[in-house]
């Protein structure tokens, strides 16, 4: 097996990249100090660098210093996740989020009570990625061996075309919570992609499942790119236990042919009526 955990070489860059930016004020583990509106022009970063959470919080009523901050909870960049074992090794399943790296996904990984969790961030970034590379068919191996190959994942199960652009497990979440462009791409980038793989029919799930357990969706205010990616993540969950899970290839190729073909003969009964085809986007 070839080495599946995050890349050494693009994690040392990763982090050289976050100390460069911390040395020179681009980005900080600490809350940066509030600028007054006189000296605000003179401290704005260039703003390919600036860290998403400055365009979310920034203000430009926030004059007045007793004003409250209504504005997103954005969190800090996130160290031990630098490592590049962080992904073989960070724990997971210590708390109520049911989540084991062995093996492929389970039932109980799958529960809406599960999904609840990750949109209300009752669980850590790396249990949601976790869950998420066992069902595109990442599995986890444990054999340390004697070649020095160590605990990883493989793409033994994974989507064809998936594997063909993400041989390795992607971060969907941004793990290191770090928004620069340098750093952020490849994380937004796999996201985008798993999102696009949600058919149409099933762009709602996450409304239609969650919403008999009481979460009410997000509030524009409270959006951050961790929400936000750890949304779509329990959207695409859903969509894989109700349209994929417990199926072969085979059985999936089936279920496809026979809901093409239902389709055609809607539709060709619709025109026989003297209907119009259904548009859709």
């Amino acid at each position: 097996h070839t080495k599946s955990t995050m890349n050494s070489t693009t994690m040392g860059s990763s982090a050289a990249l976050l100390l460069a930016l911390c040395i020179q004020g681009s980005t900080s583990f600490q809350s940066p100090p509030p600028l007054t509106s006189s000296t605000r022009l003179h401290h704005r970063q260039p703003f390919a660098i600036r860290p998403l959470h400055q365009l979310f919080a920034e203000n430009t009523k926030d004059d007045d210093a007793n004003a409250k901050n209504d504005g997103p909870d954005i969190l800090q960049p996130y160290l031990p996740a630098l490592d590049p074992e962080y992904s073989v090794r960070g724990p997971i399943g210590e708390g109520k989020f049911i989540i084991s790296r062995s093996g492929p996904p389970v039932a109980e990984e799958l529960s809406n009570e599960q999904m609840l969790r990750i949109v209300k961030s009752e669980c850590t970034d790396l249990e949601v990625v976790t869950l998420v590379w066992k069902c595109l068919g990442y599995r986890f191996n444990e054999d340390e061996g004697d070649g020095g190959v160590g605990p990883h994942w493989s793409p033994d199960e994974v989507f064809p075309k998936w594997k063909e652009r993400f041989p390795d497990p992607p971060d969907f979440i941004g793990m290191q919570r770090v928004y620069s462009r340098e750093v952020d791409q490849p994380s937004l980038r796999s996201n985008q992609a798993l999102v696009r793989s949600i058919p149409a029919d099933n762009k709602q799930s996450l409304k239609t499942h969650l919403k008999p357990l009481g979460w009410k969706g997000y509030q524009f205010k409270e959006l951050t790119p961790n929400k936000t990616r750890r949304a779509q993540c329990a959207n695409w969950l859903i969509f894989y236990r109700e349209e994929l899970f417990g199926y072969t290839v085979e059985e999936l190729k089936e279920k496809r042919r026979l809901k093409k073909e239902a389709e055609a003969a809607a539709e060709a009964k619709l025109l026989e009526e003297g209907g119009q085809k259904e548009w859709k986007p």
